[in-house]
């Protein structure tokens, strides 16, 4: 799985990928892009998350269209050994049955996360929203 960026023509490259991330790099608060509802999401360093707004459904590019946002509490670990894979974070939302998976790739050699979501009912449509750490203290 790779991240997806648009280039300046419109076509689309291949992000480049990490090989692998530490702890260290992902404990801290990460923002979402403000075109994405400014979503938030702490990781604290024993492996607990807490999030506001984040992203979890959507029902596609329709005029009345809805993105589904779940503000929890839960448990995340990060991923760099599944082959063929750029690492990934995984999110599981604590009293709900649903796991997030954010794939990282860099961007002008900054780690950053990519939460698309998928609308529902099959269709290819995504709704995106990328993610930074704003800070390495989750409670800033």
């Amino acid at each position: 799985m790779m991240a997806v960026a648009a280039s300046a023509c419109g076509t689309a490259k291949p992000a480049p990928t990490p090989k692998a991330v530490t702890h260290a790099e992902l404990v801290g608060r990460w923002d979402g892009e403000g075109e994405c509802g400014s979503p938030i999401v702490r990781l604290r360093d024993d492996y607990t998350f807490s999030s506001k707004d984040f992203p979890v459904q959507w029902d596609g590019p329709v005029p009345d269209s809805q993105v589904t946002r779940r503000s929890s509490d839960g448990k995340w670990h990060g991923v760099n050994n599944d082959p063929g894979l750029t690492p990934y974070l995984v999110l599981s939302f604590k009293n709900h049955n649903d796991s997030q998976f954010l794939p990282f790739y860099l961007e002008h050699g900054k780690l950053l996360m990519d939460g698309t979501v998928a609308a529902d009912g099959g269709d290819p449509y995504l709704y995106e929203c990328h993610y930074k750490r704003t800070s390495a203290d989750p409670e800033d």
